[in-house]
């Protein structure tokens, strides 16, 4: 349901899927979507996070056989997809979790703790010999991102609604202008949703397009489309400007991306749907007490998914499903390719 797989063929990069992490690796690295090779030892696992990455992670190594324990601060696993799938158009990506907990049910192997906060001393007295972080990412709500390189709002306004907010259901007051400079699925949905609830919404984007990167999924004309029959205003072509509070509503102008001239919304809420910071706090934490690792038995801390590099949920998911394969295996030639290629010969 998220046409992922199609971007591979417009940007010309290996195929990806985001059900099926194999998909594209059959030959290249030999990944069989039904098998996998069995455990190399008797180690046991910790996993942080149960979001795409981390369920991937824990479903791989436990049909390797290895004993895996995730943990997550949560009630239910789902990570970021707890609240993207109930979006406007998101439904199916809740598959994601929906299969492979049916498939960690089906583990003897494997136990979830669910609302489980892990601090770095917390997975060190486990007694695991390797841990994995997925602990995610998180949405920031100052205007950072690939057009404004330095923090353009105050985070903390009460007039700035920030994106994580806006996904945990938070209400929103109209006008509200949703600046979307991550120009993928996100904004367009939000902007769906509030619209739907009755809210008076702009929609701005230094992009030509509403969305403009789900032209690689072929989804943005709908989501343009159902925007204006929502009456959503969209701005294209235009960057945040300024940003002025005028007593509890916000003064915004907006430059032309092209020409820089500039005109001015007068709105009640602004959100910002910029960039993503890794949630990897517990992964530097570790890391900065290496020295302990081996009286804890700890042999190895990996970092993955979203709390590595934000990314696509294919993204995530393939993350987790490659890191399951390389465990216990042979070290790596970091100098190899660690892929085949195909050579054509001529002549």
């Amino acid at each position: 349901g998220c046409n992922i797989c199609v971007t591979g063929d417009n940007f010309c990069v290996p195929i990806r899927c985001t059900q099926n992490p194999t998909m594209g690796e059959e030959w290249r690295r030999g990944w069989h979507p039904e098998r996998i090779a069995t455990r190399r030892s008797e180690r046991n696992v910790l996993v942080v996070g149960a979001g795409p990455a981390g369920l991937e992670l824990t479903r791989a190594l436990g049909q390797r056989g290895y004993e895996v324990t995730l943990c997550d601060g949560a009630e239910v696993a789902g990570g970021r997809l707890r609240f993207e799938a109930k979006l406007p158009g998101l439904a199916t990506w809740q598959r994601v979790v929906d299969h492979r907990w049916l498939q960690l049910g089906k583990m003897p192997n494997v136990q979830f703790l669910r609302g489980s906060e892990v601090s770095a001393e917390d997975a060190l007295a486990f007694g695991a010999s390797a841990i994995f972080v997925a602990t995610g990412s998180h949405w920031r709500s100052d205007g950072l991102g690939r057009t404004h390189r330095a923090p353009l709002l105050d985070a903390v306004s009460a007039q700035v609604l920030s994106p994580d907010a806006a996904l945990r259901g938070a209400p929103a007051r109209g006008p509200l202008l949703i600046y979307d400079d991550d120009h993928y699925v996100l904004a367009g949905a939000l902007a769906e949703r509030y619209a739907r609830d009755g809210v008076a919404v702009h929609c701005v984007t230094p992009a030509s397009k509403v969305s403009e990167w789900t032209e690689q999924t072929m989804e943005q004309s709908r989501v343009q489309a159902r925007l204006i029959e929502l009456g959503v205003r969209i701005h294209t072509s235009r960057e945040l400007a300024a940003v002025c509070a005028e007593g509890e509503a916000l003064r915004v102008e907006l430059a032309c991306v092209y020409s820089g001239q500039r005109e001015t919304l007068h709105v009640a809420q602004l959100l910002p749907v910029t960039m993503r910071d890794p949630d990897d706090a517990l992964h530097q934490a570790l890391l900065a007490r290496e020295a302990d690792w081996m009286d804890a038995g700890v042999r190895e801390v990996h970092c993955l998914g979203d709390a590595f590099a934000p990314g696509t949920v294919a993204a995530a998911v393939y993350a987790g499903h490659k890191a399951a394969r390389a465990f216990d295996e042979a070290a790596i030639d970091e100098d190899a390719v660690p892929f085949r290629r195909e050579r054509v010969e001529l002549g």
